[in-house]
């Protein structure tokens, strides 16, 4: 086996530091005034070196039609639960109820109701070009049919306009409901890319149960409906899409389906080169993501984790498994379900139940096991379902022949090891491992912790507790097959240091 890389962050370089940090403030669960023990929100800021997670009392239950933003300096501006529009002091802006009008909004907006469901990614916020104080969020809209048999139908896709410099600076929804699609969608896989000028914004979203894709270009002076695209085979209803963070290429997966995957024109909107690759899972629950440098395509489904290599001649013969689902439970199981690329350059992935643990995959730039997938590791502190925030790429420039495309997340760089910066340093030792080893620190963390072992094929082979207060502790591995395995030191939810360990007899 050849080296394995692993990444450590370094401070923004100068392009990071000008770049668009729209999407620098997650917000996740529900609004706290439900007076149900463990339920609170959840704010993820990836202002900081590493990603703090917090607490914090929010104006909503987030769940699977949420959408947030940020403005450019990353400072959260406003989000939505699909039923209203809540500004950064977790108010409902000005104007903002009524979001999604109908039957269904009036059955699940109300006191009692957990938000809008028309499912994961049916809801997008996008900065105007060229106007850093109006901004427009597209989503979808549902109905229930009630015969032949009961179904929920995507029937429409409407835009809200929000301008944050109004009310005293709290912004104001100055346009709410307005039509731009009157057919029948896909759930959700809502989904934008940069034009190739830089400013403008492509906006793609399939057909229901065919093979439609509508394109929509918004400018500085609103939203173009363009000519509908046909190609490639028919998709259901459901999964999820994204572009690589080029804008290269467009992927969609709905497990039924399988994954599907397509150059796209930046300049002219166009899908083309249309590829699908069966994966087999009898389960509905699909998750898509690319690497930061566009080169690797992660797909989810509910217990495995594949990962894909755009650089090969033939795609679909470089698949490999990454992880397989390892029966950990956190209230319930915490399979795999959607994925998101975030500005630490790492991807996180949620499950559909309720619960209160993310999976991350460390090094998604990295080949095979080399990625670093590690379950349930990102210890949340409440429970939350469904509602892992979905972005574009914010920082994507203009298509300049010749150049490569500025960095999507915080800029890595190569060493043997990971350590997490501004904590007591980890050390795992002896490696190789005789039967045991030991993981110390130079100062006793505060917080408990674990240390994972993890097989070639991205499987947990090994977990063991670290209690708080102690700066060194002896795990026995006596019953491993020898091997190399991958090793993560986690404390308090955060990962402290990540590398490779060989056990022996």
């Amino acid at each position: 086996m050849g080296s394995l890389i692993f990444f450590f962050l370094l401070a923004f370089t100068t392009s990071i530091g000008k770049a668009q940090k729209y999407d620098y403030i997650w917000l996740m669960g529900y609004e706290s005034d439900l007076s149900m023990e463990g339920i609170e929100g959840i704010e993820f800021d990836f202002n900081t070196t590493t990603v703090s997670i917090s607490p914090v009392s929010i104006g909503a239950s987030l769940d699977i039609s949420s959408a947030i933003i940020s403005d450019s300096a990353g400072n959260l501006l406003f989000y939505t639960d699909g039923c209203r529009i809540i500004g950064a002091n977790h108010q409902i802006l000005e104007n903002g109820e009524g979001i999604n009008p109908g039957e269904v909004h009036d059955i699940q907006c109300g006191e009692d109701g957990f938000g809008y469901t028309a499912w994961v990614q049916s809801s997008i916020i996008l900065p105007t070009p060229g106007n850093g104080m109006v901004y427009y969020i597209l989503h979808k809209h549902i109905i229930y049919q009630y015969q032949p048999e009961f179904e929920v139908i995507t029937d429409g896709l409407y835009y809200t306009k929000v301008d944050v410099s109004l009310n005293n600076g709290e912004g104001s929804v100055v346009e709410k409901n307005i039509p731009l699609i009157s057919e029948p969608l896909t759930a959700g896989q809502l989904t934008a890319v940069k034009h190739a000028n830089g400013r403008d914004w492509w906006i793609i979203t399939g057909g229901r149960n065919n093979n439609m894709y509508y394109r929509l270009l918004l400018g500085p002076n609103g939203i173009e409906v363009l000519p509908a695209q046909m190609l490639g085979e028919s998709s259901g209803d459901g999964g999820q899409a994204c572009f690589s963070p080029d804008g290269e290429k467009y992927a969609r997966f709905f497990t039924p389906d399988g994954l599907f995957l397509f150059d796209f024109d930046r300049q002219t909107g166009y899908l083309s080169n249309f590829q699908q690759f069966e994966i087999p899972n009898e389960s509905q629950q699909s998750g898509v993501a690319f690497s930061p440098n566009s080169r690797f395509l992660y797909a989810c489904t509910r217990d495995t984790i594949y990962q894909y290599d755009l650089d090969n001649e033939n795609i679909e013969s470089s698949r490999q498994v990454v992880a397989i689902y390892d029966g950990y439970q956190s209230l319930f199981n915490t399979t795999f379900f959607n994925a998101q690329l975030a500005p630490d350059c790492k991807i996180y992935i949620n499950t559909f139940a309720f619960v209160d643990v993310l999976h991350v995959i460390n090094f998604p730039d990295e080949p095979n096991e080399g990625c670093g997938v590690l379950q349930h590791a990102i210890q949340l502190p409440y429970w939350h379902s469904r509602a892992l925030p979905s972005f574009p790429n914010y920082r994507l420039g203009p298509l300049v022949e010749g150049e490569d495309p500025p960095p999507p997340c915080q800029p890595v760089v190569s060493v043997q090891e990971t350590v997490r910066g501004n904590t007591p340093k980890a050390y795992l030792f002896p490696n190789p491992a005789p039967g045991y080893f030991k993981v110390a620190f130079d100062a006793a963390p505060l917080w408990p912790g674990q240390v994972l072992l993890y097989n070639t094929l991205g499987r947990l082979a090994y977990e063991g507790l670290l209690a708080p207060g102690q700066r060194e502790q002896r795990f026995e591995v006596q019953g491993l097959p020898p091997g190399m395995y991958f090793y993560a030191v986690a404390v308090g939810g955060q990962l402290w240091r990540s590398g490779k360990v060989v056990v022996g007899r």
